[in-house]
């Protein structure tokens, strides 16, 4: 057993629609519980008249209605279901906002229940659809896209007993396995289970597809926690791995960097009094199109800045985001005065040794400068413990030397 208790995630803001939600899920689960067992009234009036029926599509209110009804007589349905959507909901809302979050699920309910009753209609099994499930896997879908580098704290029974925290892309992960599974084996025939799976499953394809998209399209700005600056830190590390691997291929910049230390030291950056009002602006522009992911504008805007103020230098880890930039630009000349002037002032940097070294690439076969070449490799040399660095030190040193 997996139970979530939160995340490492926290709201800037206290969220608002995430607890009117689980409000309403519990009040209504407490009525119908309570005239179930109270008042010994037949309460499946109630349930069916709310709940979706796959045979009865044309009934329109089912639609949201059915997302608000739990089986009374089973509490761990409502519990399970406010509980996952409180602990991913308040993430994902911050990040959608109130309104755009309260029609985000909404619209994840929907695309459950529409899940739902296309699977009935094709393979002909018709079910009755009552719960939150649907729109809370969708949130749990939006939250891995937002969040992939989450952590979420759980509650585990299995092999091991006691609170961990595991990453979110395997806590998702696991529970979107389960439901397919548990559809693959309704479907063999080698159980039969009332879950509505292929609403879990259209819930959780729906949130995190519409999270990309959002991201992918610019509704939602991107940020250092997103699916897509994950493929950049990918991407990165595999031009460093190439760059580093006699092959020169790409640029080794700051994305091994943990997130929340490169974040405060960017708030921390003051602007010194003395410094001209354009480079006030320019440094402005490059923090806004870094920021956004626009990292070959905030390059060309550090070099356009260098030609007037040729000492410009910008905090540590934008300082690397450029010059990386500039190298896969093939600005090579440029490129190479930025990671100079990043040697120069961040000699206590973790990545100083490595960005020597690419820089020693680029002055051996890009931008060929073999006199401060031979000057990096004497400073490299007995620096070196990696045996790949020690060879590609090596090969360089033939180049230059042929």
């Amino acid at each position: 057993m997996f139970i979530p208790f939160g995340t490492d995630r926290n709201p800037r803001k206290s969220p608002l629609v995430t607890p009117i939600i689980v409000v309403l899920n519990t009040v209504t689960f407490a009525l119908v519980f309570i005239l179930a067992k109270e008042t010994g009234r037949d309460v499946s009036g109630i349930i069916d008249f709310g709940a979706f029926n796959t045979r009865e599509p044309l009934r329109a209110w089912t639609y949201v209605s059915c997302l608000f009804l739990h089986d009374p007589g089973d509490v761990f349905h409502v519990l399970f279901n406010m509980l996952f959507l409180w602990v991913f909901g308040c993430a994902v809302e911050d990040r959608l906002g109130r309104v755009g979050f309260a029609i985000f699920y909404l619209c994840g309910g929907l695309a459950s229940v529409l899940a739902q009753w296309a699977a009935a209609a094709i393979g002909g099994d018709h079910s009755i659809m009552i719960g939150a499930s649907g729109a809370v896997m969708a949130v749990t879908g939006a939250f891995v896209a937002l969040f992939p580098r989450a952590r979420i704290r759980m509650l585990i029974f299995f092999f091991l007993i006691g609170v961990f925290w595991v990453p979110a892309l395997v806590v998702v992960g696991i529970f979107f396995a389960l439901d397919v599974i548990g559809q693959l084996t309704n479907f063999l025939g080698l159980q039969s289970s009332n879950t509505a799976y292929w609403a879990h499953i259209g819930g959780s394809v729906f949130g995190f597809t519409v999270a990309v998209i959002l991201l992918a399209s610019g509704i939602l700005k991107h940020d250092d926690f997103d699916i897509f600056y994950l493929f950049k830190q990918s991407r990165r590390r595999a031009a460093m791995r190439k760059a580093v691997a006699n092959t020169a291929a790409g640029p080794w910049a700051s994305a091994t960097a943990d997130t929340s230390v490169r974040l405060s030291n960017m708030r921390k950056r003051k602007t010194t009094p003395e410094e001209p009002e354009e480079l006030r602006a320019a440094r402005t522009e490059i923090n806004r199109l870094l920021r956004e992911h626009e990292s070959v504008g905030a390059a060309a805007c550090y070099a356009d800045a260098l030609k007037k103020h040729p000492k410009f230098i910008l905090s540590v880890e934008q300082q690397l985001d450029v010059a990386s930039t500039l190298y896969a630009e093939q600005r090579y000349a440029e490129s190479a005065k930025a990671y100079e002037f990043y040697l120069e002032r961040f000699r206590s940097d973790r990545r100083h040794r490595e960005t020597a070294l690419l820089l020693t690439v680029l002055y051996v076969r890009k931008h060929r400068n073999p006199e401060r070449a031979r000057q990096l490799m004497d400073e490299l040399e007995p620096t070196l413990t990696d045996d790949a660095h020690r060879r590609l030190l090596a090969a360089l040193r033939e180049e230059i030397d042929s």
